[in-house]
């Protein structure tokens, strides 16, 4: 499974990076800033965001960060 974490300079995405390294997930971290094309791909309003696969989008927040095991069960 490829997960990608957009993030900007102002998010605080350490908590999702936590996670996912407690449940035993690599990732690529992506700043949109630097690469604002590839929010736009993903239609990114919101940081940070999960994409999963190249398809999966799911946007984080402090209700979610700690449900993503289910989140990322699904594939």
């Amino acid at each position: 499974m490829k997960i990608t974490v957009l993030t900007n300079k102002m998010c605080h995405c350490v908590d999702i990076e936590k996670e996912l390294k407690v449940l035993g997930f690599d990732y690529e971290l992506c700043d949109i800033e630097d690469d604002p094309a590839l929010a736009e791909r993903f239609g990114t309003r919101h940081c940070p965001t999960l994409i999963v696969n190249e398809s999966r989008v799911i946007p984080i927040d402090e209700h979610n960060v700690t449900h993503l095991r289910q989140l990322l069960a699904a594939d």
